[in-house]
């Protein structure tokens, strides 16, 4: 099966996110963004607004004062997380309503992934916001399966529940995996090539050509499927791959200066819907 069979299975069923959406990661290297402008355009969507001020008042993002509206949120949190907040909001906004998906877990994972990428990246020095959203869509093409092909992708789910490995039994069956349909519907929703390449590459580390994202978020997935698995901070640190730390230019004492936040954002859980 290719890639645009699967997309035209989905017509027309496929989730759209809201235009401030795509120009919020598309702004990731602009200094020119009006914050103000943002703002009203996410005031003027009822249900957007909505969500982000649930996110800003939520485990993940909460302060020490209860966020009332958005502009609090910029007062409070700064801009660059009110953004993070509105694109994550508009993602998991536009993605409700599949059937037969357990969209709470999913986006359980999806944040934890979001939050383990955006500390790594800093400890890297990449850009946190970036890293935040490739590790939130890190993991979107499985959505696009549910909606195209869901009697495949739920005997996909069984067989992963059994023990095997998601990529490889996707291959398998389909003949792609979720990273090449994420990758592509990255494109379609118009966001940025850095997150379209870190979300296709990420289980492809060895790969010479694979961007410090792509890196960033397989040594995230790493770190948040041990974490959610039980291991302890000590066997992390101990079983982090030396390769991908050399190419971030991440050191292990630098990790482990971070690493008890690193196991928390990984396990964090609250209500998120």
């Amino acid at each position: 099966m290719q890639v645009g069979e699967i997309f035209d299975k989905a017509s027309g069923k496929l989730p759209m996110v809201p235009k401030v959406v795509q120009e919020l990661v598309a702004s990731f290297h602009r200094s020119d963004v009006n914050i103000n402008d943002i703002t009203d355009m996410v005031m003027h969507d009822q249900v957007l607004s909505a969500r982000v001020l649930r996110l800003a008042n939520s485990a993940r993002f909460g302060s020490s004062r209860r966020v009332g509206s958005l502009d609090d949120a910029v007062i409070l949190l700064g801009f660059d997380n009110l953004r993070v907040l509105v694109i994550a909001s508009g993602v998991t906004g536009a993605t409700l309503g599949i059937s037969g998906f357990d969209m709470k877990a999913f986006w359980l994972r999806s944040f934890a992934m979001a939050n383990t990428a955006k500390l790594l990246a800093k400890l890297a020095g990449l850009e946190a916001q970036l890293g935040y959203t490739c590790g939130l869509l890190a993991d979107i093409g499985e959505l696009v399966l549910y909606v195209a092909v869901p009697e495949q992708a739920q005997q996909i789910d069984r067989i992963v529940a059994g023990g095997a490995e998601r990529i490889a039994t996707e291959r398998m069956l389909l003949g792609l995996d979720l990273t090449e349909l994420g990758a592509e519907l990255a494109r379609r929703w118009n966001f940025p090539d850095e997150i379209q390449e870190a979300i296709y590459r990420q289980h492809d580390l060895l790969n010479d050509e694979a961007s410090p994202y792509a890196l960033l978020i397989g040594l995230t997935s790493f770190v948040v499927s041990g974490f959610r698995h039980g291991m302890s901070p000590e066997d992390m640190l101990a079983g982090l791959p030396d390769g991908v730390l050399e190419r971030l230019g991440l050191d292990r004492e630098r990790i482990a200066g971070e690493i008890d936040a690193l196991q928390q954002s990984s396990t964090l859980v609250d209500e998120l819907f």
